[in-house]
């Protein structure tokens, strides 16, 4: 990899650590419940219009980083983050709740995996799992980052205090990386120069030359397999998320626990990507994100005996590396099926998933609690939508068998 091209993989870490502080928020759920006398269910909801603003701006995100490119599109999106972090600090009712949670999914919106993996699939093209892994564990890491903050000002510190502090912090240290590192490569740079440079060399299917666009993506089965997975993906890590530290206090977990056991979960993400970006140059995408899938249904089955202390590490272990491997596999399964030049447009589609998955499963779990008074059945619903998605996946054709099939 030459030096800019690997600043552009660190800016781009960066950036992505700014999607982290909704970890934090997830943290504070106790806190804010307590204090402005809410429900779980109240909480709860919040997702809903969160993932609705976050799911429908992704495909914006994807038209205009083709259009003006990916440093404004980040720049706004961090402006964005800001704007949310103050309104969450200093809300007092629910309107304003839901205020700061649309803006900060519009933030997210512009630093995730829509932007950040748009960059870094016309940047490289031979060692492409490798640089979104290392891209895409800056989420991971600014989520250890904010909980490790947060956990050291609380509670000597109020949690609005400590929201301010730690997300308006973290917000000044990306910036400067976003306004001078983070860029589209120019003529002579990037995965076509690559190439260029040797034409002979192996070469991924996600070659500008076998691009799909979107109007011809949306009619093909793997479309729609990867979107249900996502839906899947989103509804078990969403709804896990955001009950998580609720879930565990019920348990006879203290605070502090509770936010060891979802540091560890975030923790072991950052070995799940980077370990994902190795693998991805020896082992078939398709292959990668069957054995991943299959992982987030085997931990999700671990949940229900979490009040084992064994068990919810091996919870938080398996739940982490499934979920952050997504990150870096589901993007790759999407370029290598339809190619590079249109892949901000069908991502930017494919993550309208969230809307129904992110939306539901904190609903389904916190409903779950407050009809039967346990997460159980939720838990049930959760494992049965994620083996559904092991199915789906199994069924991913690939690309040369897909093209065979569709010539015929």
């Amino acid at each position: 990899m030459k030096p800019h091209a690997l600043l552009v993989v660190l800016g781009c870490m960066l950036c992505q650590m700014g999607a982290g502080f909704f970890f934090a928020t997830r943290a504070l759920s106790g806190d804010v419940i307590a204090e402005l006398g809410w429900t779980r269910t109240m909480w709860a909801k919040g997702m809903a219009p969160m993932l609705v603003i976050s799911s429908v701006s992704q495909v914006f995100v994807g038209a205009a980083c083709v259009r003006y490119g990916v440093r404004p599109v980040v720049l706004a999106s961090l402006v964005c983050l800001g704007v949310s972090v103050a309104v969450f600090g200093s809300m007092q009712n629910v309107t304003q709740f839901y205020g700061a949670m649309m803006l900060l999914a519009l933030a997210n919106a512009g630093i995730g995996d829509v932007s950040i993996g748009s960059v870094i699939t016309k940047w490289f093209e031979r060692r492409r799992s490798v640089a979104l892994g290392f891209a895409m564990v800056g989420s991971n890491l600014g989520s250890i980052v904010y909980l490790a903050a947060l956990s050291s000002m609380l509670p000597e510190a109020s949690w609005r205090t400590a929201t301010l502090a730690v997300g308006l912090g973290g917000l000044l240290i990306i910036l400067p990386f976003a306004a001078f590192v983070v860029r589209d490569p120019r003529d002579g740079e990037g995965a076509l120069a690559e190439h260029a440079v040797d034409p002979t060399g192996p070469v991924s299917e996600s070659a500008d030359d076998d691009s799909i666009p979107l109007s011809e993506a949306i009619r093909r089965p793997t479309f729609w397999i990867l979107f249900y997975a996502l839906f899947c993906y989103a509804l078990a890590q969403l709804g896990l998320v955001d009950q998580f530290v609720l879930y565990l206090t019920d348990l006879g977990y203290t605070k502090q626990e509770a936010f060891s056991a979802l540091q560890l979960a975030v923790g072991a993400g950052i070995a799940a990507k980077l370990g994902a970006g190795l693998i991805g140059q020896f082992v078939s995408t398709r292959s990668a994100l069957l054995a991943n899938t299959a992982l987030l249904a085997f931990s999700l089955m671990l949940v229900p005996f979490a009040a084992n202390g064994w068990i919810l590490t091996a919870f938080s272990i398996c739940f982490g590396l499934s979920t952050s491997s997504r990150d870096v596999l589901l993007p790759m399964a999407v370029a290598d099926a339809f190619g590079a030049k249109y892949f901000a447009q069908i991502y930017g589609v494919i993550v309208l998933a969230f809307i129904p998955g992110g939306a539901l499963g904190p609903l389904v779990l916190a409903e779950a609690h407050r009809i039967f008074g346990h997460y159980r059945p939720g838990f049930v619903a959760c494992i049965a939508l994620a083996l559904g998605a092991v199915i789906a996946v199994a069924c991913l054709p690939r690309k040369r068998a897909e093209q065979a099939a569709l010539a015929q």
